[in-house]
């Protein structure tokens, strides 16, 4: 209870249900800690709106002001701002990192090392694609929707692969990195595939309502890693509680 004031710098990737969600939660706890330790906790919002030299310049500026903590949502955001201040002693602690250790941003999952840690939003692939054989257990061929500038999206979708190719059920991969890239992808599924996954993903869920419309109206179950994307028309969404996270 010293009555001192630590500036914090939060860094959202792309405005989405998700990242929204984290957003929110992340300042109600800074408010909720900065009573109960008698402290102020003076934050500012940044958002990149997905676009790498907009992050690269709210990371320069974050070093400039000297803040006392990062704290970056998503992959891409973190690792811009990991390397923003590589040169200073700034902690960062992340949200919503898919796969820390295979993105490069710390050394394990029990042993981070240096001065980042954070909270992984992992997914359970095989548990949201068991989800989808027992809705559907004649499944034949499912559509695989991601961006493939997502690192996060690397890991699941190769354990969606594996794991279609163990039950012998074929598979078309479509990906984008814009909303109408993500538009077009998802429309070429329609009358291709029985059912389609999206893991964690940002530009898929910049996109989901206008995705989730256009398979539901297509009778495709659209399976995503994420509980925001059902809030946003998807049949199932199947992860980590943002607001917990």
């Amino acid at each position: 209870a010293d009555g001192k004031t630590y500036k914090v710098g939060i860094v959202q990737f792309v405005d989405d249900a998700s990242l929204n969600q984290i957003e929110a939660a992340i300042e109600a706890e800074l408010d909720a800690k900065a009573a109960e330790l008698g402290v102020t906790f003076d934050y500012t919002l940044y958002n990149g709106q997905a676009d790498g030299t907009t992050l690269n310049q709210i990371g320069a500026e974050l070093v400039s002001k000297g803040v006392d903590l990062i704290v970056p949502i998503a992959t891409p955001a973190v690792k811009i701002m990991q390397s923003a201040t590589e040169d200073t002693e700034i902690p960062i602690v992340f949200s919503a990192v898919s796969d820390p250790v295979g993105a490069g941003i710390v050394d394990s999952l029990d042993a981070p090392g240096g001065r980042i840690t954070g909270t992984s939003d992992a997914l359970n692939t095989k548990g949201l694609l068991d989800l989808m054989l027992a809705q559907n257990p004649d499944t034949k061929t499912v559509g695989l929707l991601y961006s493939n500038s997502e690192a996060n999206s690397t890991t699941p979708i190769a354990e969606a692969k594996a794991y279609l190719d163990a039950k012998g059920i074929a598979y078309v991969e479509k990906t984008g990195n814009t909303n109408d890239e993500i538009m077009t992808a998802a429309s070429s599924m329609v009358g291709q595939v029985d059912a389609v996954f999206t893991p964690t993903d940002n530009v898929v869920m910049a996109a989901a309502a206008a995705v989730s419309e256009t398979l539901t109206k297509g009778g495709i179950p659209f399976y995503t890693g994420a509980d925001s994307f059902a809030l946003n028309g998807a049949f199932v969404g199947y992860g980590v509680d943002y607001v917990q996270l």
